[in-house]
């Protein structure tokens, strides 16, 4: 009797990464001065990124039990705040502008692969679990005063969070299979976070505002089962996933024209929530197929949040 196990389970976690999908490039805060100009630019960014890849491979002449499951839980939590207030030069002849990028990003990403061939029968094995969270409290604050001649000012805030899960597993086994080839998949956002900018344009022709704002969430869940069996097959080859969004944050600009001829404000909000979920499964059994191959799919989104701005 031969009997061969092969178990690699990898999991590569980073954090504190800048930048994802809904956010801006984000550098270090700079100022740029000069003799002839006096012109603000600000970069802030919080970002955080977490990153899993799992396989488990099992191959037995015998039975397998409890064996090759790959198991992921991911967490992220921010509080912290982007803070900025900018004020334009008084030259009469040149660029005094502000131009500000904010963003809090959080991202998160998980592969499982999970693969058995059983001679005889597998119990409880090349099952996929991930769990995903991730919840926002931090605020994207700006204040924004335009210069002399040319002192527009010019705004980016941004709130993004994005959870990714990819799970297959396949079983086959000469006998039966029971509680095995199973993907269950659990993602939660929640974001309490707010963009605010104030901003007064400057005295000169270009003395304008420009305010873009956005919150956005986003969850995908990609699903694939396959059991084959020479017997009975029980509890095997299902998929479920669970996905929910809550945002309660707001997008909120106040914007004062300069006194000159180009003192106008523009503004752009938005408030996004995106859920995708796909699911495959197939189940080829000798014997019963009880409680096997069943694809259960619960999806929930709840905003209050506001676009408001208030312009003169």
């Amino acid at each position: 009797m031969m009997n061969i196990i092969v178990n690699v389970n990898r999991a590569l976690i980073t954090s504190t990464v800048l930048a994802i999908s809904f956010i801006l490039l984000l550098g270090p805060a700079s100022m740029t001065m000069n003799a002839f100009a006096t012109t603000n630019t600000a970069n802030q960014g919080i970002g955080q990124s977490q990153a899993s890849t799992q396989l488990g491979i099992c191959v037995s002449g015998d039975g397998t039990l409890f064996s090759c499951n790959n198991l992921n839980a991911q967490g992220q939590t921010n509080t912290g705040n982007n803070a900025l207030a900018q004020q334009g030069g008084d030259d009469d002849d040149d660029d005094n502008g502000n131009t500000a990028n904010q963003g809090i990003g959080q991202s998160q990403t998980s592969n499982q692969n999970a693969l058995c061939v059983s001679g005889t029968g597998t119990f409880v094995s090349c099952n996929n679990l991930n769990a995903q969270n991730q919840a926002n409290s931090g605020n994207n604050a700006l204040a924004q005063q335009g210069g002399g001649s040319v002192g527009g000012n010019q705004a980016t805030q941004s709130i993004g969070q994005s959870q990714t899960s990819n799970q297959n597993s396949g079983v086959a086994s000469g006998g039966d299979t029971t509680g095995s080839g199973n993907n269950q998949n659990t993602q939660s956002q929640t974001n309490t976070g707010n963009n605010a900018a104030a901003q007064s344009g400057g005295s000169g022709s270009g003395g304008g505002n420009q305010a873009t704002q956005s919150i956005g969430q986003s969850q995908t869940s990609n699903q694939n089962s396959g059991v084959a069996s020479g017997g009975d097959t029980t509890g095997s080859g299902n998929n479920q996933n669970t996905q929910s969004q809550t945002n309660t944050g707001n997008n909120a600009a106040a914007q004062s024209g300069g006194s000159g001829s180009g003192g106008g404000n523009q503004a752009t909000q938005s408030i996004g929530q995106s859920q995708t979920s796909n699911q495959n499964s197939g189940v080829a059994s000798g014997g019963n197929t009880a409680g096997s191959g069943n694809n259960v799919n619960t999806q929930t989104q709840n905003n209050t949040g506001n676009n408001a701005a208030a312009q003169q």
